[in-house]
């Protein structure tokens, strides 16, 4: 089950460096690989 509110969290941890995209947990992947490229679209 993923949650929305999740999403920015992970995102902004995978932005700082913090993680890389392989440590969000799987079923957080690719909602957080997709609000990261929507950011760089901004």
């Amino acid at each position: 089950m993923v949650h929305k509110y999740m999403i920015p969290v992970y995102a902004l941890l995978v932005k700082a460096g913090g993680w890389e995209i392989t440590k969000v947990p799987e079923h957080y992947q690719i909602p957080v690989a997709e609000y990261l490229a929507a950011e760089v679209e901004k």
